[in-house]
């Protein structure tokens, strides 16, 4: 009954009635993701009623768009978009479930990525700075494991600021799995 109703919903009048100026790109519109501060339009809405931001990673469809714009909770959305619920199945329970848990790992991840970028950029700069500013040379044995990871922390900037979610995602495996082998 959701889906069906999705599917009748105009995704690009629900977005443009949010403020967002779209334009459209042969089958596509394209605008500024609400989501994040951008100067290039990375923010697209496909014939399927979909929407993805290639900037930020936002996806999905005319209830994702409405509960992330506003900050409403899956109900609250239907409301705002005006589609009536009907009884809650254990499909529709499965689904809310999944979609709750899906969002608690990608919250999960962003707040990883927050952090570990301040924390490797963090190590990155006073490394550098330790280099800058001399080390005596009965101090060079004991630095030199910082050394040998600017290399390694300057891969790991380039990709938590410049990389696709794809490699941030591998990362964020790496850390868990050395996390693991490294608190036993």
């Amino acid at each position: 009954m959701i889906e069906a109703a999705k599917q009748n919903i105009d995704l690009v009048s629900v977005v443009e009635g949010a403020a967002v100026e779209l334009k459209q790109r042969g089958t596509r519109h394209v605008g500024l993701c609400p989501f994040h501060n951008e100067k290039t339009p990375s923010f697209f809405i496909f014939n399927d009623n979909r929407f993805k931001c290639f900037g930020c990673g936002a996806h999905g469809d005319s209830i994702n768009f409405i509960q992330k714009m506003y900050g409403l909770s899956f109900q609250e959305a239907l409301k705002h978009l005006g589609i009536e619920q009907g009884p809650v199945t254990p499909a529709v329970r499965r689904d809310i479930a999944e979609r709750k848990r899906k969002a608690e790992l990608v919250k999960r991840f962003r707040e990883w990525e927050l952090h570990y970028c301040i924390h490797v950029s963090d190590l990155y700069f006073r490394t550098k700075k330790l280099m800058m500013n001399g080390i005596p040379p009965e101090d060079l044995d004991s630095c030199a494991n910082l050394f040998h990871k600017l290399p390694i922390w300057e891969n790991h900037i380039s990709i938590l600021v410049h990389g696709s979610d794809k490699e941030k995602f591998k990362l964020y495996k790496e850390a868990q799995q050395w996390r693991k082998r490294n608190s036993v």
